[in-house]
């Protein structure tokens, strides 16, 4: 068994954060943002005596078993509280997250991927008291950074805390070993010629290079990672998602990528169909073997190992460059508290105890397949050696060598995903759009999502 050191390093992280801005700023907790709510009481961390109905609204898919069986621990913990897991799939509850928490139903815990105008319309309470009552200000403070939002109500990376997780996504490429060695791969691609080179080798054997779901987005991932190689720097996106005044796509770097994916379709390097696969369909045309690569995030991890253990390997996006940076996205499993949840002081200690709770944390990794979060000192989970959920850990430390954690572009805004990064890059793959045109679109999107 190999143990998981990931959140130890990420400490570490949190140190390099100070040096570079490619790693998520480290900021201590200050005071409430203008644009965010307070607690209106006095903020405790007991759960009382009284049956309390914890109600979380999540992503379909892996967060349904993964937080269902959290809640089954915490309940273990706190017989009182039982906790209903609901869920809406990632791009409607992306969709209907501002008008659920403005609504008169509204859940105690939301999944939020996006902060957008979350905070600007006050439909979140600021985490700042429950980060006090709880220690988390002493926790290494780069795993907040994405969630801390300014007085603006936009600037993200500074300012008051609205959401924190249990762990941490990050994405890569999968790869079926056994397809791997058929076309001569015998280490990860160091550059994105060489991935190219892997490509044209898996099609010229009859077999399908890249497995990735176009519907729902997964086809951005590669589309961002293109850029930054492209770029030799995550600079630019990193200002980009966390709406620095200034920061733009429409540049050579944006062009470059979306021409090398646009070439990888035209190429029958992905599928035909590429804009018709989902995220249930990709992974499992990938463990049927059809598919050599799979570009995706470590929540794949837990299935794949569990359908066919051994079978499947993770590595980094590869640089632009041969010795050049590694990047990939990475974001927490986020977690907000609505301003009219009727159980704010149990939420955070659901908050808490995923964080903290040895179980849990295993479990983050097990079912979640993410890094953990938390305090530095917490119960470090386990994972056996050969498995992907490991491979996709030493991808992990390997990327705070080269500071290599971005945020998504997907959460650049609350709409951008849905409604401009997954549309455009299914036209840029349908040959409807050009590389130019893409950029231009949806860096306009972009500034009219922020009012700008």
């Amino acid at each position: 068994m190999r143990s998981l050191t990931q959140y130890r390093r990420f400490v570490e992280a949190a140190a390099v954060a100070a040096a570079s801005a490619l790693l998520f700023a480290a900021c201590a907790p200050g005071g409430n943002s203008e644009a965010g709510t307070a607690p209106s009481k006095a903020v405790t961390t007991g759960v009382g005596t009284e049956p309390v109905t914890l109600k979380l609204l999540v992503n379909s898919g892996v967060d349904v078993p993964f937080y269902t069986a959290l809640g089954e621990q915490f309940h273990a913990k706190y017989g009182n509280v039982t906790v209903q897991v609901d869920n809406q799939d990632y791009a409607a509850l992306t969709t209907n997250v501002a008008r659920i928490l403005a609504g008169s139903n509204v859940p105690d815990l939301v999944r939020v991927s996006q902060l957008g105008n979350l905070i600007e319309d006050q439909l979140l309470t600021s985490l700042d008291p429950y980060a006090t009552a709880y220690g988390w200000d002493k926790w290494p403070q780069s795993q907040f950074a994405s969630t801390r939002v300014g007085p603006d109500g936009k600037q993200r990376g500074t300012g008051s805390l609205y959401a924190a997780g249990a762990g941490f996504g990050l994405t890569g490429v999968y790869y079926n070993k056994a397809l791997a060695q058929r076309i001569g791969m015998t280490q990860p691609p160091a550059t994105v010629a060489e991935f190219e080179q892997l490509l044209a080798k898996a099609k010229g054997a009859g077999l399908q290079p890249i497995m990735i779901n176009g519907k729902d987005g997964g086809s951005v991932y590669p589309l961002q990672n293109l850029v930054m190689a492209a770029a030799g720097d995550a600079q630019a996106i990193q200002d980009w998602n966390y709406a620095k005044p200034g920061a733009s796509v429409d540049n050579a770097a944006t062009v470059q990528g979306a021409t090398t994916l646009r070439r990888w379709g035209q190429s029958g390097f992905l599928p035909a169909d590429v804009n018709d696969i989902d995220q249930t369909r990709a992974p499992a045309e990938f463990l049927k073997g059809n598919g050599v690569f799979f570009p995706s995030g470590n929540w794949q991890a837990p299935g794949l190992d569990k359908a066919g253990a051994g079978k499947f390997g993770f590595f980094l996006f590869p640089a632009g460059e041969s010795g050049g940076p590694s990047y990939a996205m990475t974001a927490a499993a986020n977690l907000g508290i609505p301003a009219k949840s009727p159980h704010a002081d149990v939420a955070a200690a659901f908050l808490n105890f995923v964080q903290t709770d040895a179980k849990a944390r295993q479990d983050t990794v097990n079912l979640g397949g993410l890094v953990p979060a938390g305090p530095s000192d917490a119960p470090a989970p386990t994972a056996p050696e050969g498995s992907a959920v490991a491979a996709t850990v030493a991808a992990f430390q390997e990327l705070l060598k080269s500071n290599g954690l971005v945020g998504f572009m997907a959460d650049a805004t609350a709409s951008i995903h849905v409604n401009s990064l997954i549309p455009q890059t299914q036209l840029l793959l349908a040959g409807k759009t050009k590389p130019g045109a893409f950029a231009a679109k949806v860096q306009a999107d972009y500034e009219r999502d922020l009012g700008q």
